[in-house]
């Protein structure tokens, strides 16, 4: 639309192009789709983030509905799921903890149907995009509201195959370190963890092994200088054959480790 190209809002062209086929969908017949491009570039320009704008990310296969109240999947969250996918063998049981917009569990059931997923999170206002994505996709993902593995059914102690989680893992002390559009727009429950970043991954490694069946797997999404401190959590928390592995910048981002046998 002539309108952004002249620069009335700024935005990038390519983002701009963006705009204007979302405001193009929600008035297909063109009357007020100019309005609506308007609008939305102006959200972009104060600084709200563009899947938040166009109301969706993309996640690996899958498109998902995002919006105030959920995190924005990352790109470094899809190589969390290669490495759950990695440890599911036949007809495994798989729990995301801290689903957000159920981005991980969602992408593990498409890409393996044969698995039975489960998905927390003790945001309301996230589940409520776990749910609409869920809807969307008719994907079979129990959705449970509450904190950490607290709300799985007692059936599932000791019967799950792999417990994965991108949990909130920025420290107090680095919130500095976060872009200001993304303190000042995403959630910081999905964001902040304590003094050291590591209260959640802390609780995740002593919890888990209530759950995970003898050799099943624990698989976490870590912030960037964390790797090390991680694997010490784990590995006092009596986990074995523990893994570091890198994100697609070649950062060590994701720590797996393995519940003993017997």
């Amino acid at each position: 639309m002539q309108v952004l190209a002249s620069g009335v809002v700024h935005v990038g062209p390519r983002e701009a192009d963006w705009l204007v086929e979302e405001a193009s969908r929600r008035a297909p017949s063109g009357e007020g789709a100019e309005a609506i491009a308007l609008a939305l570039a102006a959200r972009r320009a104060a600084g709200e983030p563009l899947q938040y704008v166009l109301g969706s990310a993309a996640f690996r296969h899958l498109e998902l509905a995002v919006g105030p109240g959920v995190l924005v999947p990352r790109p470094e969250t899809e190589v969390l799921v290669e490495i759950a996918l990695e440890r599911l063998e036949g007809e495994s049981c798989l729990v995301d903890v801290g689903t957000g917009s159920g981005a991980i569990a969602l992408a593990v059931k498409q890409e393996r149907p044969d698995a039975q997923v489960w998905a927390t999170d003790d945001s309301a206002e996230a589940l409520r995009y776990a749910r609409v994505n869920q809807a969307r996709l008719g994907l079979d993902v129990a959705i449970l509201y509450g904190e950490l593995l607290d709300p799985l059914p007692r059936a599932l102690r000791a019967a799950v195959d792999v417990v994965v989680s991108n949990p909130p893992y920025v420290a107090e002390s680095e919130r500095h370190l976060v872009t200001a559009d993304v303190v000042a727009h995403e959630p910081h429950r999905a964001l902040f963890a304590g003094t050291d970043g590591l209260a959640i991954l802390r609780r995740l490694a002593v919890e888990s092994p209530t759950w995970l069946r003898p050799g099943g797997w624990l698989v976490c999404e870590v912030g960037h200088n964390q790797a090390k401190a991680v694997t010490k959590l784990f590995e006092t928390s009596g986990y074995v054959e523990i893994t570091v592995h890198e994100d697609l910048a070649g950062r060590a981002r994701i720590v797996a480790g393995r519940k003993q046998v017997g």
